[in-house]
């Protein structure tokens, strides 16, 4: 693994401009009228009605069209439930601003919109997965100048600050956690609470989870908080960390108090299986909360938690573990009865502030580790469980049903206690390797396959399944053969880009993209039925590609927001193609940079010199890093003609700047007179009686869908009218080719295309565009600055603001907490660096901010983010 400085960056997705076409097929039978998606059966997986009775997926800062979008797979996978991120409004970027909102509503914020959460909601509700929404009700953002109005008066905030003794019940129950803490007695801020958990039942969600819960009190102490919270039909479980207090004991019955109204978090018992798994060892104990006398169905447990993964070292952190060792632990979680468990779907990086909003994580739940133990979960529902450790393995027996055999570490063969003879008798086939097991009164053996994980019981037979080798890919080859797979079935289909479905046997082979143009996508969507229930739909996605065209990788910084974005390569053998930080990649507009491959790169790191992403393989074809995956990447260059122009066509050029970084040279600091030029936008007035070149669809304006409209054009698939025939013709050689759908969609990415006449009406009529001033300056140029200073929004308010800086050389600048910052004004502060500083901490001498790599010279640190100061 190549580590050159901090990790990724969330980031977003982007569309691609490229239509899809349809396929020459080869080997088709029968064919039979094209079918609409078939109804979800809500049973279909065998999933549980009840949220307690099933497993939790945590998509933790996944948006709701992500999750959406995964929803087959999920249920495939066996869990009853998924918990999204907080729904209530605070804005877009690093995920820790989700848990301080500004208001008790569903707003818009980085995973998504109210209507995008209900839309999640009717389509889980088809699958029967239920909604959990984490729900943020101890605190809003720390500066309250944006929060609801109503709630801003003293009187529902405690008062008692920070500095919380945790072994102290009522300063942990009204102090600070970095906010202020808000009155959850008052019967105002309740009824606050309460209608938000009406909006959320209104849309559909199922069940709450709740955000440091621990930090609000129960009647007892004079809190009703759960009472008034609770009374709405909706599954709610607690964030309870460690306990109500560090006590290690007296807080028995507060815990037990919290059960009355909701299930409760066992975060000891997750780092004790999590420990134990990293060090190689079976979990001694069997619970911890439930040996206190909780009861099991009052308890989630986890192998790891956002907390454990998103906050660098703190919170008993997982975030250098493996995935094995995690899933070993969840193995062990979610095999208990009456417990539910949750599986937590990991960022891309493990570094607390590259972690975003809106980034989907890893789909490793998918696995069949992860899902044969969430259907194992799933069928031994009211059987009880007994736990043991054998042969180095832990051993969860179920009375009168199977097994779960978790080895500390490793594989092989395994000779383990048949725990209170629970398990039944007999030979079995271990429903995560194939292995076969053997269970007797006392003992079951077997061999556990590489996950380290068997589950070994009498498993319903697995449902009709269908397939496609090789899955979604690129190919540089004029046809590429796909082989249909199905697995337990009567009968299999197979429909190319939403075509007709045709029949298919298992094994066949099919041949698409005959005789397309490069960069044509094809689809393929299969299903398989038993003659009782059909699987859902699977589409893979195939792209042409040409195979003499430079390769290119591109990165999405929509999100990011780098002011410059690097590309480091290096080979297999470990060769590196470039110096770190790598070369300057070409801004091709919209947040999207790009770059050539060099020759046997195999692995690339995008970066700004200081944040990166993590290692990547660089994918076949040409590919965006988009949103944590990468996706097809259009350069928008001319192809091939699919039909051969009846005279010689000049090739198309695009005009685009050079890739070759040139050495930067450093100016002064001057501000120069700023023109500001026209912007190349849509035509605003049309010509009478004229044809706007591009428009293919003629509805007045230049769309994707036109340059569709031409490519389904030239594989015959429709016709043109006249009209639209000459709107087709955008570089007017009398041939409708590839080149003309090209030349529309670098017309709608603002590329400069030689010979386009896009955006022109016919006869060179250019259309009325809209009027832009000049904006001449009114002010001299500023001045060149000449001190460094670091700067410090107090969004927190803190009273005093110090800095505290070092370098990765000299840790002696200055002692703890460092210096007080001079205050500017508009809660801002400032503080000139001494020479060679790299690093500060922003304080107020208890609170502070993580350990910040400072950018650059004359950077403001705020809510988050650094950005260049400007007064």
């Amino acid at each position: 693994m190549k580590t050159k400085s901090k990790i990724l960056s969330a980031i977003l997705s982007v569309s691609i401009l490229s239509a899809s076409l349809s396929a020459f097929v080869s080997g088709s039978l029968g064919v039979q009228a094209a079918e609409s998606s078939p109804t979800v059966s809500a049973n279909k997986y065998k999933l549980k009605d009840n949220i307690q009775d099933g497993v939790i997926l945590h998509c933790f800062d996944w948006t709701y069209n992500d999750i959406k979008a995964e929803l087959p797979k999920i249920a495939k996978a066996g869990f009853t439930s998924i918990q999204t991120s907080p729904a209530q409004p605070n804005g877009t970027g690093t995920w820790y601003w989700l848990y301080q909102p500004i208001s008790f509503s569903i707003g818009t914020n980085g995973v998504g919109t109210k209507a995008e959460l209900q839309s999640l909601c009717d389509e889980a509700e088809k699958y029967g997965i239920k909604i959990i929404v984490d729900v943020v009700a101890n605190h809003l953002r720390g500066d309250h100048n944006n929060i609801d109005n109503d709630l801003k008066p003293s009187e529902y905030w405690h008062t008692f600050g920070g500095g919380i003794d945790w072994k102290n019940r009522w300063q942990v129950t009204h102090g600070s956690i970095g906010m202020p803490d808000i009155a959850t007695e008052n019967p105002y801020v309740q009824q606050k609470v309460c209608n938000y958990v009406q909006e959320l039942k209104s849309v559909g969600v199922d069940g709450l989870r709740w955000d440091a819960a621990k930090h609000i009190g129960v009647p007892s102490e004079g809190d009703d908080f759960w009472k008034s919270v609770t009374q709405y039909g909706l599954y709610n479980y607690g964030e309870i960390l460690g306990g109500p207090d560090d006590r290690s004991t007296g807080n028995e019955d507060i815990m037990k108090e919290y059960t009355d109204y909701i299930s409760v978090t066992d975060s000891n018992y997750g780092k004790e299986l999590r420990d134990s798994f990293n060090s190689g060892k079976a979990p001694t104990s069997s619970g911890n909360w439930s040996e206190k006398g909780i009861s099991n169905d009052k308890l989630l447990y986890w192998g790891e938690s956002h907390d454990t993964w998103s906050n660098n070292k703190d919170w008993g952190f997982s975030n250098e573990m493996s995935q094995n060792v995690i899933d070993r632990a969840y193995a062990v979680a979610a095999s208990r009865n009456k417990v539910t468990a949750l599986y937590f779907s990991r960022p891309s990086s493990t570094n607390k502030e590259s972690i975003k909003m809106g980034e989907k994580g890893s789909t490793h739940f998918t696995s069949s580790e992860v899902a044969q133990i969430n259907k194992f979960h799933n069928a031994m529902d009211g059987k009880a469980d007994y736990y043991t450790v054998s042969d180095g393995c832990s051993v969860i027996t179920r009375k009168d049903g199977g097994a779960v055999i978790v080895k500390g570490s490793g594989s092989g063969e395994v000779s383990v206690e048949n725990g209170g003879g629970y398990a039944k008798p007999g030979t079995y086939t271990d429903a995560v390797s194939g292995n076969t097991f053997t269970i007797t009164s006392s003992t079951i053996s077997g061999t556990i396959g590489s996950s380290g994980i068997a589950v070994v019981y009498d498993a319903e037979p697995e449902g009709p399944s269908a397939s496609v080798t090789p899955g979604s890919t690129n190919y540089n080859t004029d046809e590429l053969t796909l082989t249909l797979n199905c697995k337990n079935a009567k009968n299999a289909q197979y429909s190319i880009d939403d075509g007709a479905f045709v029949n298919y046997t298992n094994g066949q082979q099919i041949t698409i993209g005959t005789n397309l143009a490069y960069d044509t996508v094809t689809t393929v969507t299969v299903k398989a039925s038993d003659g009782k229930t059909t699987s859902d739909p699977e589409t893979y996605t195939y792209t042409k590609v040409d195979p003499n065209a430079v390769k290119v990788v591109a990165y999405d910084n929509s999100s990011t927001k780098w002011s410059k974005v690097n590309a480091y390569f290096w080979s297999d053998d470990n060769k590196e193609m470039t110096s770190w930080p790598g070369k300057k990649m070409t801004d091709k507009g919209n947040n999207i940079f790009d770059i050539e491959v060099p020759d046997g790169a195999k692995y690339v790191i995008f970066n700004n010199g200081d944040s990166q992403t993590d290692d990547l393989r660089i994918a076949d074809g040409n590919k965006i890093y988009s949103n944590g995956s990468w996706q097809n990447y259009s350069t928008v260059k001319p192809t091939q003609p699919t039909t051969a122009p009846s005279t010689t066509v000049r090739p198309t050029t695009i005009a685009t700047q050079p890739t070759t970084s040139q050495p930067t040279t450093t100016q002064p600091a001057t501000t120069q007179p700023v023109t500001i030029q026209p912007s190349t936008t849509q035509p605003v007035t049309e010509p009478s009686n004229r044809i706007l070149i591009g428009d293919v669809d003629l509805n007045g304006t230049i769309t994707v869908c036109d340059s569709t409209e031409v490519q389904k054009y030239i594989a015959n698939i429709s016709t043109l009218s006249d009209e639209a025939l000459i709107a087709a013709d955008v570089n007017k050689d009398s041939v409708i080719s590839v080149k003309d759908a090209t030349m529309i969609q670098a017309y709608i990415v603002k590329l400069i295309v030689e010979d386009s006449y896009c955006g022109t009406y016919t006869e060179n009529v250019a259309p009325t565009q809209p009027t832009t001033n000049v904006t001449e300056p009114t002010t001299e140029p500023t001045s060149i600055q000449t001190k460094n200073y670091v700067y410090f929004n107090n969004t927190e308010n803190w009273s005093t603001v110090n800095v505290y800086v070092w370098s990765s050389k000299d840790s002696t600048y200055m002692s703890w907490p460092g210096t007080a910052m001079e205050s500017i004004g508009n809660n801002t502060y400032r503080f000139e660096l001494p020479n060679g500083a790299e690093y500060a901490i922003f304080n107020n001498g208890s609170a502070q901010t993580g350990d910040l790599k400072i950018p650059d010279v004359n950077m403001i640190y705020s809510n988050g983010q650094w950005s260049k100061y400007s007064e």
